[in-house]
């Protein structure tokens, strides 16, 4: 089955072409452009580069959602945390001020009340990445104690 561009599609699409911002979709602004010339999935994606399938799901992306679907990067980056950044900086805000005033902050502390917040057990591992997300450094370690202020 052949899907068919209109005239404006084809002009919006070449016109695309020549933006220099879209240079990293070059390749797929350029399979749509050659199989509205030439409608063959297979010889688009030879020429391109791409795999047959590639060159269908840029096609139905870009019919169903224009120009701005075939650009928008959709890919990418972890899709699951625990907080969202935003989260990370009112959780750590909330232990800053005990900090500000010259307490030991430790990071069993820290960790436990982090836990409490999400409910749930985590590693230690993703609670020390998280504080250097956030620029908390090791600032001293009570031998005595075995704790470690933080600061920011």
């Amino acid at each position: 089955m052949t899907k068919e561009f209109t005239q404006t599609q084809v002009e919006e699409l070449k016109q695309a072409l020549k933006d220099k911002n879209n240079a990293p979709h070059h390749r797929k602004i350029q399979a749509l452009i050659l199989y509205s010339e030439c409608h063959n999935l297979t010889s688009v994606a030879k020429s391109v580069g791409f795999v047959h399938q590639t060159v269908r799901n840029l096609l139905n992306r870009y019919l169903s959602g224009g120009l701005e679907a075939l650009l928008k990067e959709n890919r990418g980056g972890r899709r699951r945390s625990y907080m969202t950044h935003e989260e990370e900086e009112v959780f750590l805000k909330e232990h800053l001020s005990s900090s500000l005033n010259g307490e030991f902050v430790t990071v069993n502390t820290l960790f436990k009340a982090y836990q409490d917040k999400l409910g749930y057990a985590t590693t230690k591992d993703v609670f020390y990445q998280l504080l250097k997300r956030h620029g908390w450094v090791k600032e001293s370690k009570d031998s005595l104690r075995g704790e470690i202020k933080l600061t920011q």
